[in-house]
């Protein structure tokens, strides 16, 4: 009869198997035992790896390490978990003693080759990465390395011929199909690259890789929906390939398919537990659900698995600060920087989040700025080709954004790009996301030319903006998602202006030579608060283009109620604790009146608990306070039928939120700061005759709100007139802010030509 086998060998099978969580305790056993040795402990580091269960990886890896002197594996696999939790020195330590233990270890090679290529050394890593194939010549992975590097160096040729002799070997191989893509579009059309690729599917069909080189084309070129059907296609290949189905995640994402991008990116996540962009792109993908709990344990579980990632500690910062949490946002924000060395991505969340904080003083947000623009280094030569220093000559005007759409962006500046004189300025779009509403096809028609720039990386955008001869340069994205602000360190049009979209304070460059502003958000004396010169237009920065389909004002709801009913419809990351202080004291004050908030975070159960605890903690009597989700617009517009007075968050006013409350007959009791976030609501309340709604401090906001709340004739006199008072402002007066922008850019035009003029003679 044979002898049992031992849990070693038995966890040996079963690693084989590829059941890692069955091996776990056979492995432990086995250690504990002494059975297999310090084998034993470096498998069960491995299947506690495959898992995802980092943190109790490492100390099975370090008693490996110690049993087994001579072996590279448990010291390289250490370097691998600090790379993943982002111990950088760490990790390449282990690499480096690995290499000590064996030199021709090829992991190790090819693992500090990553971080020589992550800190933009290429040479080293390319050197590195030859040493490897020198030893390993048949293992794709380097191959599509070596490409990767290649193309990175500008080599696209040589990039080309390795990705493809990758793809003959592992036809579903994800990072050689992109780099093929990427190098066939440096050396050819986009038109001649598609053949190229579709030649090759032709001649194997049923290779995963060639879809996804297609889809990589089609990105690049920015038709979306043509590379997710490739990718549709290359999952359909390769149905098992964690990558593949990475790559489809992301792109139905991007697409609005939320509930198929969390299907393939759970398949991916299971395929691949140790992929940290998979996971965060899975929590993201949460988040845009509104499922924020969800999203926010899937990161800590994350952080628990990689640790303080600086991608995760990033996304948790913007979490926490969508759920209305701003002190602990900006903790992780402050985790973020530290984990990443004062990484510029690390201090742009840093003032993204820090925009919302109670700390959030023009000065601080300033600070920021100049410490992002200090992490670019020194300007290059500007990209842009001589212009014509012809001051009255028409204009290529260009727009920067991923919002020409219904979004914030679109309401706000649609109107006003409409009205611009054609005559005098031609309008260039480089739009950053794919969009297509009533209000992109408004932008469509204006515009001159239409570029789809958003797979493009911002050296490349750069190129084609100077290539296009555009003049001046409006940027309506600046830190805001999706927002590519170093587009303008390159330079590419003479005079580069920051307008909307996310314009909560000065962004810091000294790239960015204008903000378009007005009296009100920025009063003489505030030019200390910002590195850009201001661009005053004389009535407000903005022109509100009301959608047609909002239903009309009701009646003033107090009337028929009885009691007033403030609201606030602004996202979470305003509410902060000294705004629900205030607002306790005016509900405690006015016994009967009632409190609405409603916003799209507020679909998430968890969420609506969270913010009644603190509500209820801050002394809001909790049967008077209604929680509402989002809502489609027209629904949403509507709603703002139950509310009398709209109550402002602070610092960070409402921008567009007042405007519909004004369009809906609901005017908004504001506290105006120092940052240009916390100073929104003012410049629209002035544009329409509204200013003594506005004051400076919470003793004053209250009295205001319950003044107002008083006198329900006043209100109900305001409401009905409301619309057309705000119809007929320069708040909705497209035409008169068209002639406002066009002399404010002729303004900023001429005085480039002035300069240019001056440097020209200085020059000769």
């Amino acid at each position: 009869m044979a002898a049992p086998e031992g849990p070693f060998r038995a966890a040996i099978l079963a690693l084989a198997e590829g059941r890692p969580a069955a091996a776990v305790p056979l492995l432990e056993e086995a250690a504990a035992r002494g059975d297999g040795g310090g084998y034993a402990w470096l498998n069960l580091g491995l299947a506690l790896s495959q898992l995802g269960r980092l943190a109790e990886a490492v100390p099975p890896l370090e008693r490996a390490a110690e049993a087994l002197p001579d072996l590279a594996e448990p010291l390289f696999r250490l370097g691998q978990i600090a790379g993943l939790r982002g111990e950088n020195e760490r990790a390449v330590a282990c690499f480096r003693a690995a290499l000590e233990r064996h030199r021709d270890h090829v992991p190790s090679l090819a693992a500090l080759a990553a971080t020589e290529e992550t800190a933009g050394r290429l040479l080293e890593a390319a050197a590195l990465i030859a040493h490897a194939r020198a030893l390993d010549p048949a293992e794709p992975e380097l191959g599509a390395w070596a490409a990767r590097i290649a193309l990175a160096r500008g080599d696209a040729a040589t990039a080309l011929e390795e990705a493809e002799a990758v793809l003959a070997q592992r036809p579903e191989h994800v990072g050689a199909a992109q780099t093929f893509a990427r190098a066939l579009l440096r050396l050819h059309s986009a038109e001649m690259a598609l053949d190229r690729v579709a030649a090759h599917a032709a001649a194997d069909p049923f290779a995963a890789g060639w879809p996804v080189a297609a889809a990589t084309v089609h990105a690049l070129s920015g038709n979306l929906a043509a590379a997710l059907a490739e990718l549709q296609a290359a999952a359909a290949l390769a149905p098992e390939a964690a990558e593949v189905q990475g790559e489809l995640g992301k792109a139905l994402a991007a697409a609005g398919r939320t509930e198929e991008a969390e299907a393939a990116l759970r398949l991916a996540v299971a395929a691949r537990p140790n992929d940290v962009g998979l996971r965060n792109r899975l929590a993201t993908v949460l988040w845009k659900a509104h499922r924020l709990a969800e999203a926010l344990a899937m990161l800590d579980a994350a952080i628990a698995d990689f640790g303080p990632e600086p991608a995760l500690l990033m996304n948790r910062a913007l979490l926490l600060n969508l759920r209305g949490e701003q002190a602990a946002a900006l903790e992780a924000a402050d985790r973020a920087i530290e984990a990443s060395r004062g990484s510029r991505e690390a201090l742009v969340n840093r003032l993204s989040v820090l925009a919302y904080h109670p700390e959030g003083h023009a000065q601080a947000l300033l600070g920021i700025g100049r410490r992002i623009a200090a992490s670019l280094g020194p300007a290059p030569a500007p990209l842009h080709d001589a212009r014509p220093a012809d001051p009255d000559r028409p204009l290529l005007v260009g727009l920067l954004t991923g919002n020409l759409c219904r979004h914030p962006v679109g309401w706000l500046t649609v109107s006003g790009i409409e009205a611009l004189p054609e005559d005098g300025f031609r309008i260039a779009a480089y739009s950053l996301r794919p969009r297509e509403d009533a209000i992109t096809a408004r932008f469509r028609a204006r515009a001159a030319m239409w570029r789809e720039v958003g797979a493009a990386d911002d050296a490349a955008i750069a190129r084609l903006i100077a290539a296009d001869g555009v003049d001046v340069l409006l940027d309506l994205g600046g830190y805001g998602e999706g927002g590519r602000p170093f587009v303008l360190h390159r330079r590419p049009a003479p005079v580069q202006i920051k307008w909307v979209g996310s314009q909560a304070s000065s962004t810091g460059l000294d790239c960015v030579d204008w903000m378009l502003t007005d009296r009100w958000e920025t009063p003489e004396g505030f030019e200390r608060f910002y590195s850009e010169r201001l661009l005053r237009l004389p009535d407000g920065y903005v022109c509100y283009a009301p959608p047609a389909y909002a239903p009309p004002v009701a009646p003033l709801p107090a009337l028929a109620t009885g009691r007033v009913t403030f609201g606030c419809f602004n996202n979470l990351a305003k509410i902060t604790p000294a705004v629900m202080a205030a607002w306790a004291r005016i509900l405690v004050a006015l016994p009967e009146s009632r409190l609405v908030l409603r916003t799209s975070a507020l679909s998430d159960a968890e969420t609506r608990r969270l913010l009644l605890r603190r509500l209820i903690g801050a002394g809001l009597p909790e049967g008077r306070v209604t929680l509402g989700e989002g809502l489609p617009h027209h629904a949403f517009l509507a709603s703002y039928g139950e509310v009398d007075i709209a109550l402002d968050p602070f610092p960070y006013t409402g921008g567009l939120t007042v405007c519909e409350a004004l369009w809906m007959g609901v005017p908004t009791v504001s506290l105006a700061g120092d940052s240009f976030a916390a100073r929104h609501a003012l410049s629209h309340l002035s544009n329409v005759g509204l200013a003594d709604w506005v004051v400076e401090t919470v003793d004053a906001y209250v009295a205001l709100a319950l003044s107002r709340a008083r006198d329900l004739g006043g209100l109900a006199a305001l409401r009905a007139g409301l619309r057309e008072r705000v119809r007929a402002s320069p708040l909705c007066d497209a035409p008169r802010f068209g002639r406002n922008l066009a002399a404010a850019l002729r303004f900023a035009w001429r005085d480039w030509c002035a300069r240019a003029g001056a440097e020209g003679k200085r020059a000769r």
